[in-house]
């Protein structure tokens, strides 16, 4: 099960737009870095996006009637890869909201992918593809142990003209449809829409439109995705937090102020304390 939280807001629109420019430009360098030949090891790219997302985000402020500020924290040296058999991802993501009304976290669980140009469509969109049939057979594997913990769980394409993002649910459905004919040269294929773009990506998850709120979900051997997390199983961690320049002040389980709330604050929101200090103490 997955929570989705959509508020109009002028406040959250400039918010995504921030989100869209930093992703958009950190894009654009690891495109470079792709085709100077810089990047040449698959899990460096994760790292390599978020350091770039981490400058252009860190400390912006949004907003004159009660401006914004974000704080990003990327931990990419958390020890040794995930199991993938039982979590199937290199990065986890969460953001978390101290807004007037907004008291909220969620988060992702993602696996970036290295992969190659492997034709052009007639509106000059690439076709990526992977570099072997039993890469994907991979992909595929850790696709359904992301989904086993959540539904917001994608794999994230980077090649040397563009980085695009498909959800894990999707790429499972392409298998069931079409096997034994697998789509490991063209991954967007069965799409009608152009690719996601990873800026895009990022703009909605800061303007509330995709993300879970359950990722407390027990897993194999851990408590939780978040014990997970912070015994160091994923190498790659990305915090974002978005709150008053003027901090909000700070919240109980018991406070009057969650009967206004639009929706109840999730366990990630009380978690988030214990998960922040887990990751600066490794």
């Amino acid at each position: 099960m997955t929570t989705a939280l959509v508020t109009p807001s002028n406040a959250l629109h400039d918010l995504s737009q921030i989100f869209y420019a930093a992703a958009k430009d950190g894009a654009k360098r690891i495109i470079s870095n792709l085709r100077l030949d810089a990047i040449r090891f698959e899990h460096s790219l994760n790292e390599r996006f978020w350091a770039y997302l981490e400058v252009g985000l860190d400390q912006q402020q949004i907003g004159e009637l009660m401006p914004m500020k974000i704080t990003a924290i990327a931990f990419t040296d958390r020890g040794e890869a995930a199991d993938e058999v039982v979590i199937g991802a290199d990065m986890a993501c969460f953001i978390r909201y101290d807004l007037p009304g907004l008291r909220w976290a969620k988060g992702f669980l993602g696996h970036s992918k290295m992969v190659q140009v492997t034709g052009w469509r007639d509106d000059r969109i690439p076709h990526i593809g992977m570099a072997s049939e039993e890469d994907y057979d991979r992909m595929i594997q850790q696709c359904a142990a992301m989904g086993n913990i959540t539904d917001e769980s994608y794999i994230f394409f980077f090649s040397s003209e563009s980085v695009t993002v498909e959800k894990s649910s999707n790429l499972l459905g392409d298998l069931g449809e079409t096997y034994p004919k697998k789509p490991w040269k063209d991954i967007h294929q069965f799409r009608q829409d152009p690719p996601v773009d990873i800026a895009r990506f990022y703009a909605a998850l800061a303007g509330c439109q995709l993300g879970d709120t359950l990722l407390d979900k027990s897993v194999r051997d851990y408590g939780t995705v978040l014990d997970l997390i912070a015994s160091r199983g994923i190498q790659t961690v990305l915090l974002l937090m978005i709150g008053t320049v003027v901090p909000q002040k700070p919240i109980r389980r018991d406070s009057p102020e969650l009967d206004a709330l639009v929706a109840p604050v999730p366990e990630t929101y009380w978690l988030w304390s214990d998960l922040l200090q887990t990751l600066i103490n490794r």
